[in-house]
């Protein structure tokens, strides 16, 4: 008799733990102004109004996500002149490689919202990476960036591979 009670005790100690999940979401989901993507359930929308100063006349910030001063994803749209035609993800690569004041870690081509890109991996002296990735949909020009001091190529993944855009 003492053998059945210890077996139901032991069974309903496992009945108990295996009930005993965490249901906190890993991730939050953005979806305004035409785009919508999943993010880190620890980061904010920030305020992009600094953001888009820097930026000025080259696109309009979409949306800023992520921790201050730690972790940041900026969604772009990329602005096209009167006389201009759009970069094809090659020309925005190389154009990127020449002007940036960063050091050149790597690129390569992904898939962006169905849609071929390039990402674009740097690092400055103060030891941040910059994650960039540019895609053209339906005749407009994005452009997406984490900007962080840990390696978190994972993190761009999760993000960029969830990006849709109308």
């Amino acid at each position: 008799m003492r053998e059945i009670l210890v077996m139901i005790a032991i069974l309903g100690i496992i009945v108990c733990a295996s009930g005993c999940t965490d249901n906190t979401p890993t991730t939050k989901t953005y979806s305004a102004d035409g785009v919508t993507f999943s993010y880190p359930a620890n980061w904010n929308v920030l305020n992009s109004s600094s953001t888009q100063e820097s930026v000025g006349d080259a696109g309009k910030v979409l949306v800023t996500v992520g921790i201050e001063d730690q972790d940041i994803f900026g969604l772009f749209s990329v602005n096209v002149g009167a006389n201009q035609v759009l970069s094809t993800p090659s020309e925005w690569l190389a154009n990127m490689k020449q002007t940036l004041g960063s050091d050149y870690v790597s690129s390569k081509n992904i898939t962006v919202d169905g849609e071929e890109g390039v990402q674009l991996t740097t690092q400055d002296n103060d030891g941040y990476n910059y994650y960039y990735a540019f895609w053209n949909k339906n005749g407009k020009g994005y452009m997406a960036l984490l900007t962080t001091t840990t390696e978190s190529q994972d993190v761009f993944n999760s993000i960029i591979n969830t990006v849709k855009t109308s």
